[in-house]
Protein backbone atom coordinates (compact mmCIF):
# COMPACT_ATOMS: atom_id res chain seq x y z
CA UNK A 1 0.00 0.00 0.00
CA UNK A 2 1.18 3.39 -0.58
CA UNK A 3 0.45 7.06 0.15
CA UNK A 4 1.81 10.14 -1.77
CA UNK A 5 1.67 13.23 0.21
CA UNK A 6 2.17 16.31 -2.34
CA UNK A 7 2.51 18.54 0.68
CA UNK A 8 5.65 17.44 2.31
CA UNK A 9 6.58 15.59 -0.99
CA UNK A 10 6.58 12.36 0.72
CA UNK A 11 5.84 8.66 -0.81
CA UNK A 12 5.16 6.19 2.13
CA UNK A 13 5.09 2.47 1.22
CA UNK A 14 3.93 -0.31 3.75
CA UNK A 15 4.94 -4.11 2.87
CA UNK A 16 2.76 -6.11 4.87
CA UNK A 17 3.21 -9.85 5.60
CA UNK A 18 0.37 -12.35 6.65
CA UNK A 19 -0.02 -15.96 7.36
CA UNK A 20 0.35 -18.98 9.44
CA UNK A 21 3.09 -19.16 12.54
CA UNK A 22 6.27 -20.97 11.34
CA UNK A 23 5.73 -20.21 7.16
CA UNK A 24 9.45 -17.76 7.46
CA UNK A 25 7.32 -14.19 7.90
CA UNK A 26 10.26 -13.68 10.96
CA UNK A 27 13.25 -14.90 8.85
CA UNK A 28 12.13 -12.81 5.81
CA UNK A 29 12.15 -9.91 7.76
CA UNK A 30 15.60 -10.37 9.49
CA UNK A 31 16.94 -11.03 6.59
CA UNK A 32 16.16 -7.65 4.54
CA UNK A 33 17.17 -5.88 8.00
CA UNK A 34 20.46 -7.65 8.15
CA UNK A 35 21.11 -7.10 4.86
CA UNK A 36 20.08 -3.44 4.91
CA UNK A 37 22.27 0.02 4.81
CA UNK A 38 22.84 1.14 8.20
CA UNK A 39 21.89 4.55 7.23
CA UNK A 40 18.17 3.31 5.56
CA UNK A 41 17.35 1.21 7.96
CA UNK A 42 15.36 2.04 11.28
CA UNK A 43 15.28 -0.26 15.25
CA UNK A 44 13.97 -3.37 14.41
CA UNK A 45 10.87 -3.81 16.57
CA UNK A 46 9.72 -7.84 17.31
CA UNK A 47 7.29 -9.01 19.97
CA UNK A 48 7.69 -12.68 20.75
CA UNK A 49 7.23 -15.04 23.04
CA UNK A 50 8.74 -18.03 25.86
CA UNK A 51 9.14 -20.02 22.27
CA UNK A 52 10.63 -17.39 19.90
CA UNK A 53 7.64 -17.25 17.66
CA UNK A 54 6.16 -13.38 17.16
CA UNK A 55 3.26 -12.80 19.40
CA UNK A 56 1.64 -9.96 17.64
CA UNK A 57 3.74 -8.13 15.15
CA UNK A 58 7.50 -7.18 13.80
CA UNK A 59 8.49 -3.85 12.64
CA UNK A 60 10.85 -2.13 10.35
CA UNK A 61 10.96 1.09 9.06
CA UNK A 62 12.90 2.07 6.39
CA UNK A 63 14.29 4.78 4.14
CA UNK A 64 14.15 4.33 0.54
CA UNK A 65 16.11 7.28 -0.73
CA UNK A 66 14.60 10.14 -3.17
CA UNK A 67 12.70 9.82 -6.41
CA UNK A 68 11.67 13.11 -8.78
CA UNK A 69 11.82 15.04 -5.65
CA UNK A 70 9.89 13.09 -3.37
CA UNK A 71 11.32 11.50 0.42
CA UNK A 72 10.49 7.62 0.09
CA UNK A 73 9.96 6.17 3.72
CA UNK A 74 8.69 2.63 3.88
CA UNK A 75 7.59 -0.09 6.67
CA UNK A 76 7.56 -3.30 6.47
CA UNK A 77 5.96 -5.15 9.18
CA UNK A 78 4.29 -8.74 9.93
CA UNK A 79 1.01 -9.81 11.20
CA UNK A 80 -0.03 -13.17 12.57
CA UNK A 81 -3.45 -14.68 12.65
CA UNK A 82 -4.71 -13.47 15.62
CA UNK A 83 -5.10 -16.48 18.45
CA UNK A 84 -8.14 -17.48 21.11
CA UNK A 85 -6.20 -15.83 23.93
CA UNK A 86 -5.03 -12.79 22.16
CA UNK A 87 -5.90 -9.96 20.09
CA UNK A 88 -4.77 -8.86 16.83
CA UNK A 89 -2.90 -5.30 16.93
CA UNK A 90 -3.88 -2.74 14.21
CA UNK A 91 -1.18 -0.16 12.67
Amino acid sequence: MSFINYSSREINCKIVYYGPGLCGKTTNLQYIYANTNQQAKGKMISLATETERTLFFDFLPLSLGEIRGFQRRGSTSIRCPARSSTTLLAS
